[in-house]
């Protein structure tokens, strides 16, 4: 290498380490942008990797200025591969996280081994069409076992209530957590893989309860104090305020602030980006939107509803809870510039001549550390972080749902979150109370995901699961239309029905079978297990179909057509498609089952009315014609025309309850045309048609004092 090209390398390492190394680290932080969760010593470990590469290629004198434009360009290359040999060399086997297990021998000696983890993709996909990535189921650069040790200080109602809020296995596992049992022992007894493990933790370390462990801020006495409150008779019944970020937290673990209204979606809806570009502002102290809050008068209390802002505050309270770190993808001035004040020798604030407490300009870098482990000016820059919060006052229950769509009508919801805010409080209620408490949703019998959770889809898994078993003709391609038909049309016992077959379904669904029970297709099966509970069979045999058609279902044929050109078309939400399955599976399970669909209608009467009046077959069976022409000619006398009770999916339950009245001596004329009369709607299992009836018949008797 001559001298000229010599003084070229020199000067572009001069030019690379100039200013604090700006240029050379540039190049790194450009190669490294793609990786999420780095601390500085990390990046440190990189520039210190570029720097021996570049000192050996100027040793080994490679660089040839006929090849390369320039010796800067060259260099660059050089920090380029260096930052793909460090990333190379961690995943390589003596790099990767070693796992020391236990076992013992045929002799009954502990035999110690390692292993070593290989190093893969967070992208890599779980499974062919979850939808999950092994990045959904890592947990943060922290361990759940921070968070558990401030459950421990907590001996009071908090850890019932939050450890009640996690799905079935979930709980089992924090609470053998907490209980020190070793991760080996606990994925032993539960029989998880890594990935379910991993997933758990994952889900209690996101529950939005674990807020409720948090210590309450510092609040000094001038951040409680309000100058900026306008008279209410004068704001058109709102008002807007600053309130301490902190306050707000606190405010909400407390209950004091529900950030659990009926309407609104749920929390952590965000990307990772997103997230941590939110963080780093607030930490930077640059403004956010507004937080909405509506006031309500319950029974002569006020309650009040956070309507807008549930994403910030949520995920500032699980921050704020060591719940998630911030970290590279999407973070912007992650280098947060304090204050500390000065010590001398003797660990004493030094001050300066006027008695003033010295300070000192500090950076402290937030990617991958947790709130806990930030200096003690921060914690309280967070906590003292001001935020505009405008309150409605005196709000009723359309205001709030009004709100609650105008201030989420951008990006915030998506159609099944957006639509969920048009059904009646009532309703929303009772379709909550299925998709979030219901083992079967809560506990993933069926293939959910917590996304499915977060973005609604369970809600409008409900919903249409109301359309496919009570009205299946009347099944809508658009998910606004399914929401306004239900809101319209259901009735508390079509929820009744709904529970109980999930509550049947919970005993018997099991891993084999769960991948049926997807998004898409539950509402169908669930339609199918009402036709399957008129056949009055152990439930575990409807499992055994399920499995049946999952092992088989590209070589089920119906009518020499394969079945699952229907059940895989990617027309899911077509009228057509959801009909053909229902009907289709209907007809594979009584094939499946040997039984005769047509001797099955008729015999089925008979066994029914049997079983529900405790009466002998043969009387049923000897009789039968009797009972059919006596029940026309008071079905002619009592009810109009188009009532909906005298389809033919009601026959079995109304035939029930005239032979009930019947065998009982009481008279029902007058009480059937009532009955008719005020019920449009009707449950799809004749059993429970026929105990609503029945239960119905004799209110109607105690209140016109009838002896039944």
């Amino acid at each position: 290498m001559n001298q000229e090209v010599e003084k070229q390398i020199e000067s572009a390492i001069q030019d690379l380490y100039a200013n604090n190394q700006y240029k050379l680290k540039n190049i790194c932080n450009k190669m490294m942008a793609k990786f999420g969760g780095l601390s500085q010593k990390d990046y440190d470990e990189f520039y210190s990797r570029a720097g021996k590469e570049i000192a050996v290629a100027k040793f080994n004198k490679r660089y040839n200025p006929l090849k390369e434009k320039t010796a800067l360009d060259f260099l660059s290359g050089v920090i380029r591969r260096a930052v793909l040999k460090e990333i190379k060399d961690r995943n390589r086997i003596k790099r990767q996280a070693i796992i020391e297990t236990e076992e013992d021998d045929e002799y009954g000696n502990t035999i110690k081994r390692k292993e070593y983890v290989p190093a893969i993709s967070i992208d890599t996909p779980i499974g062919d069409d979850s939808g999950m990535t092994i990045g959904d189921t890592l947990q943060s650069d922290f361990s759940m076992d921070d968070i558990l040790l401030n459950m421990d200080k907590c001996q009071d109602e908090r850890i019932e209530r939050y450890l009640g809020s996690l799905p079935k296995t979930t709980r089992e596992v924090i609470e053998m957590k907490m209980r020190n049992i070793s991760v080996k022992e606990i994925k032993n007894r539960l029989g998880l893989s890594d990935n379910e493990y991993n997933t758990h933790i994952n889900n209690a370390r996101m529950n939005e309860n674990i807020g409720l462990f948090t210590k309450r801020s510092n609040r000094h006495k001038e951040e409680k104090k309000v100058n900026n409150i306008m008279p209410i008779d004068v704001t058109d019944n709102y008002r807007m305020d600053k309130f301490p970020l902190g306050s707000l937290l606190d405010d909400m673990r407390d209950g004091k602030i529900n950030k659990r209204h009926i309407l609104q979606r749920k929390a952590f809806q965000w990307t990772e980006r997103q997230k941590n570009k939110y963080l780093t502002r607030v930490l930077n102290g640059q403004p956010i939107p507004e937080i909405v809050i509506c006031e309500q008068n319950i029974k002569g209390k006020k309650k009040s509803h956070l309507i807008d802002g549930l994403q910030r505050l949520s995920y500032a309270e699980l921050f704020r809870a060591d719940g998630i770190v911030v970290k590279l993808d999407g973070a912007e001035f992650y280098e947060i510039p304090y204050k500390q004040y000065k010590y001398d020798s003797k660990n004493n604030i030094m001050l300066d001549e006027d008695g003033d407490a010295l300070f000192e300009e500090k950076i402290f870098n937030v990617i991958g550390k947790k709130f806990s482990e930030f200096p003690q000016f921060l914690k309280e820059r967070f906590n003292k972080f001001n935020i505009n919060v405008i309150t409605y006052f005196d709000c009723t229950d359309d205001q709030i749902a009004y709100h609650i769509r105008n201030y989420n009508n951008q990006e915030g919801m998506n159609k099944n979150q957006y639509e969920f805010t048009g059904l009646d409080v009532n309703i929303a209620e009772k379709v909550k109370l299925i998709s979030d408490k219901h083992p079967f949703f809560k506990d993933n019998y069926g293939k959910y995901i917590e996304k499915n959770k977060i973005k609604g889809d369970i809600d409008k898994v409900v919903i249409e699961s109301i359309m496919a078993i009570n009205f299946p003709n009347d099944w809508k391609k658009e998910v606004k239309d399914s929401f306004e038909f239900v809101n319209k049309n259901v009735t508390d016992c079509m929820f009744d029905t709904l529970k109980n077959s999930l509550d049947r379904l919970s005993k018997v669904i099991d891993k084999e079978v769960k991948n049926m029970f997807t998004t898409v297709n539950s509402p169908v099966w669930f339609a199918v297990f009402e036709k399957f509970k008129e056949l009055n069979v152990e439930d575990v045999k409807f499992k055994n179909f399920v499995k049946y058609i999952g092992d088989n279902l590209d070589n089920l044929k119906i009518s020499d057509k394969l079945f699952a050109e229907i059940y895989k078309s990617k027309s899911t939400r077509d009228k057509s498609i959801v009909i053909g399955k229902i009907n289709g599976l209907v007809t594979l399970m009584y094939e499946f089952l040997h039984i005769d669909e047509m001797d099955n209608t008729n015999k089925s009467i008979e066994t029914f009315i049997a079983q529900n009046l405790n009466m002998n077959i043969d009387t049923i069976y000897e009789n039968m014609d009797f009972y059919e022409n006596c029940l026309t000619d008071l079905t002619d006398k009592t009810i109009r025309d188009g009532s909906k009770l005298l389809n033919k999916e009601n026959h079995d339950s109304l035939l029930a309850m005239f032979i009930y009245s019947f065998e009982n001596n009481v008279e029902i004329q007058e009480w059937l045309t009532e009955y008719a009369e005020k019920n449009n709607t009707y449950y799809i299992d004749q059993k429970e048609n026929f105990l609503h009836m029945k239960q119905d018949f004799k209110q109607y008797c105690k209140e016109h004092k009838i002896s039944a």
